[in-house]
């Protein structure tokens, strides 16, 4: 496992945290990184990904809902929702990683957290997401 997927799976635990305490406070945070600091070499990469979901999250949602086929935002089990706003934030954003390989790590952290189920919805939606924003190309998969 590579340092960027420990400091994704951070990333999806400490938002998720956040999400059902309500406390996103530098305190909050401190707390989080003193108790799970060390399942994580890349804790800063890990911040940088849940501040810019955090300050995006109406975006993404939107970009999320756009891509739902016969579903609702709001029906979404919360870790889904949280493993595709990280991706679709980093997929929007100028990470430089391509976009399968965005894809690939959302399934596989959506394979620990989530039900078994969940990873072909969420490449699902991920892939739409993808291919609407020019992202992977349209001939591929």
């Amino acid at each position: 496992m590579g340092l960027r997927h420990k400091g994704r799976e951070a990333a999806l635990r400490l938002l998720y945290q956040i999400d059902a305490s309500g406390d996103s406070s530098a305190q909050a945070r401190d707390d989080f990184w003193a108790a799970h600091g060390n399942n994580t070499s890349e804790p800063e990469f890990a911040d940088q990904l849940v501040d810019t979901v955090l300050a995006r999250a109406d975006e993404l949602d939107r970009e999320i809902e756009a891509a739902l086929e016969n579903w609702q935002l709001d029906r979404l089990a919360r870790v889904d929702l949280l493993v595709l706003r990280l991706a679709v934030c980093e997929m929007l954003g100028e990470s430089g990683v391509p976009a399968e390989v965005i894809i690939n790590e959302a399934i596989e952290v959506a394979r620990t957290y989530s039900d078994p189920e969940s990873c072909a919805f969420i490449n699902g939606v991920l892939d739409r997401v993808a291919r609407e924003h020019g992202l992977v190309d349209k001939l591929a998969r």
